[in-house]
């Protein structure tokens, strides 16, 4: 197989997880497939979205879930609540935004908080396992596994999405981990 058939496979499984994810358009330039060097390009470099981004980041979507130092103080049960152990980067919450969008909610609906208290919820979905560490001490549990906390909340372990992002190339390895992900977080909407 050569380096091209790699690309090439890379590309077909990472266009299948974004059509499975809602996304609508893809841009791809031609230029990259052939092996031809593209003509430079020039990009604007981005402002600061919120302090601890550095310049030059990916612009944060609008729709991006919402993330909270601790719970919101309404009343409000939610259906299920994304629970991280810090906040995301950019890319981190572009890739949550997809998700929650994919899943028919918005982040006002489906929160993503990296600092306990816990609002209350059907579901919490701990992004990778020092969330689940943090918001619940003592409980254990591989991604796609669901647990039972010892005050009764159903919990799914699963990937933290920086930890997908992590991985530059995508192989077939890491297309696996991306659609265990995404099979583990569409089992919330059967619970709730």
């Amino acid at each position: 197989m050569t380096a091209l058939d790699d690309i090439l496979d890379g590309l077909v499984a990472e266009l299948e997880l974004e059509r499975e994810l809602g996304a609508r358009t893809v841009e791809i330039d031609r230029a990259l497939l052939r092996g031809e060097p593209a003509a430079p390009v020039a990009r604007p470099v981005a402002a600061p979205v919120q302090s601890g981004v550095s310049v030059g980041a990916p612009r944060v979507p609008r729709d991006v879930p919402r993330v909270a130092e601790r719970a919101p103080s309404d009343a409000r049960r939610y259906d299920f609540v994304f629970l991280h152990h810090r906040a995301l980067n950019a890319a981190g919450m572009e890739m949550m935004a997809k998700i929650v969008a994919a899943m028919g909610r918005t982040g006002e609906t489906a929160p993503v908080l990296v600092a306990p208290p816990r609002p209350p919820a059907k579901v919490y979905v701990a992004l990778g396992a020092r969330a689940l560490e943090l918001w619940f001490p003592g409980l254990k549990g591989a991604p796609g596994n669901w647990l039972k906390a010892d005050d009764g909340a159903e919990v799914l372990v699963t990937y933290s999405p920086e930890f997908i992002l992590r991985f530059r190339t995508v192989t077939p390895e890491v297309q696996q981990i991306k659609k265990a992900m995404w099979v583990a977080i569409k089992s919330v909407l059967k619970k709730v």
